[in-house]
């Protein structure tokens, strides 16, 4: 099989993977249930994308650490690792969160802004600041996730669109606009990650 076909099958199994993250989040299945992560090493990844795990995210995230080290992988073959629905719950919003653009963090004051969907002058303010304006017209939606980050949306019609992620109590800002990446870089190394739920 040529590179062109191992890229195309890659990009159906991550679909396919995103496709079921999604209906397990619109159905507000919380029951307990398995998913496998499956990993490779990429030795060359030639111009394809990547997003990077820092050491410091890396160490949040024992269930991937275990992943990246079991299961006697070796650089042709896929390292498997099952994980519960908790460990998978919590690598999904990671991943999702990674493939959004980080913009600028704001003051954990603004949530009861968010929580009360209030745009004020002092939440425009702290956008203004960061270079991206805001103005009573966009709406926040809370996200009703039960993941590992409380988020908001704030979005308004034919306009930039945001995510607000809480972690380790800061509100983090994204363009809301989902990225796709081929790869994940850590450290040194790139791998393939392939999440399926049994």
């Amino acid at each position: 099989m040529n590179k062109l076909d191992d890229k195309l099958k890659m990009k159906k199994l991550l679909i396919i993977s995103i496709l079921i993250i999604g209906i397990i989040s619109i159905s507000g299945c919380t029951g307990e249930y398995n998913a496998i992560i499956n990993i490779k090493e990429i030795e060359d990844i030639g111009n394809d994308t990547y997003f990077e795990i820092t050491d410091d995210e890396l160490k949040e995230y024992p269930e991937l650490i275990r992943s990246i080290s079991g299961g006697g992988g070796t650089k042709l073959d896929y390292s498997s690792c099952e994980l519960n629905s908790d460990e998978f719950e919590r690598l999904a919003d990671f991943f999702d969160m990674k493939h959004h653009e980080y913009l600028f963090s704001i003051d954990m004051k603004f949530e009861n802004n968010l929580n009360d969907n209030t745009i004020d002058a002092e939440l425009m303010n702290a956008f203004e600041s960061n270079g991206f304006p805001l103005s009573e017209k966009y709406s926040i939606i809370t996200s009703e996730r039960n993941g590992l980050y409380n988020s908001w949306l704030i979005k308004k019609a034919n306009s930039p669109e945001y995510i607000i992620w809480e972690i380790n109590n800061e509100l983090k800002v994204y363009k809301s606009g989902y990225i796709e990446y081929q790869f994940t870089k850590i450290g040194e190394h790139y791998y393939e990650i392939i999440f399926v739920v049994t």
